[in-house]
């Protein structure tokens, strides 16, 4: 069976607009939309936890189980993900906002006063999560400005609490 699909003309004139997206524009509209947050951690070559606060998380897939994130390009430290063997997605609860704002500060100390531990595949667990996705790096794409870095799930911890969130720029709660 065949799917008809009828495009009106004013849903034509849409699809050529010539009116470019700015960067701005762009980034104010995906505000709108609600976004958990997390830290994404990887064990560097040298042995030491690196981790970051990253709102672009999605899963990908049931089976294998893979989730996705991605990472600007601009960041420095996106080598240490591409050469590590995995990282860790630590989906937080609400009441971290210094904990998400130190791990979105440039160069800060963020493990030094963070419970955390090395998880069952070798990568930083955060104690605090509300949930934990420690992955094995399954694959890496260009994604414009960003890479995309898509994880096998190779263990997983969660517990009970309210999520920390993410909306019009600003952090806040959505209860369990």
């Amino acid at each position: 069976m065949e799917t008809v699909v009828s495009v009106d003309s004013k849903s034509e004139d849409l699809l050529h607009s010539s009116t470019p997206v700015t960067a701005d524009a762009f980034r104010s509209a995906m505000g709108h939309f609600l976004t958990g947050v997390t830290i994404v951690t990887t064990r560097c070559n040298a042995g030491i936890p690196y981790g970051l606060t990253v709102s672009s998380f999605n899963s990908v897939s049931l089976d294998p189980p893979l989730i996705l994130w991605s990472l600007d390009l601009g960041n420095d430290r996106a080598t240490l993900f591409r050469e590590s063997a995995g990282f860790t997605v630590n989906v937080l609860p609400a009441g971290c906002e210094e904990l998400i704002r130190t791990f979105a500060a440039p160069d800060a100390e963020r493990f030094a006063d963070t419970a955390w531990h090395w998880g069952a595949f070798g990568q930083p667990v955060l104690k605090d999560a509300i949930a934990s996705f420690e992955c094995r790096l399954w694959a890496e794409y260009p994604g414009g400005d960003h890479a995309i870095f898509v994880g096998e799930v190779m263990d997983i911890a969660t517990r009970d609490g309210e999520a920390a969130a993410y909306f019009k720029g600003r952090l806040g709660t959505y209860p369990s």
